[in-house]
């Protein structure tokens, strides 16, 4: 084996921690790519839940409106309906003729 000098011996080594910092830097990588793309899903979940939220106001905003507009029916078909009872006998009598109790004499 031949004798190295100093500087072969220094170039190796720094060979060998250039490598180890490469690996580091590749694990730190891969880290970082993890974490953005774990970025990436939270951010695309939000938006889907934000979508879900506004689907679910909508629905339950067209379902009040439909209460509301059946009730709404509901007050009016009362009001067609024929009168009952004594409403009924007194909107189908003849009407009484006017008595005119002050002013001129006729």
């Amino acid at each position: 084996m031949k004798n190295q000098t100093g500087n072969q011996i220094a170039l190796s080594e720094a060979k060998v921690r250039l490598g180890a910092i490469r690996e580091s830097l590749k694990i730190q990588k891969n880290v970082i790519v993890g974490i953005r793309n774990a970025i990436k899903r939270e951010k695309a979940s939000a938006r889907v839940a934000k979508i879900n939220a506004k689907q679910v106001k909508a629905a339950a905003s067209a379902e009040r409106k439909a209460a509301r507009v059946a009730k709404l029916e509901a007050k009016l078909a009362a009001l067609k309906a024929p009168l009952a009872g004594t409403a009924a006998r007194k909107a189908a009598r003849k009407p009484s003729k006017v008595v005119i109790t002050k002013g001129p004499k006729a």
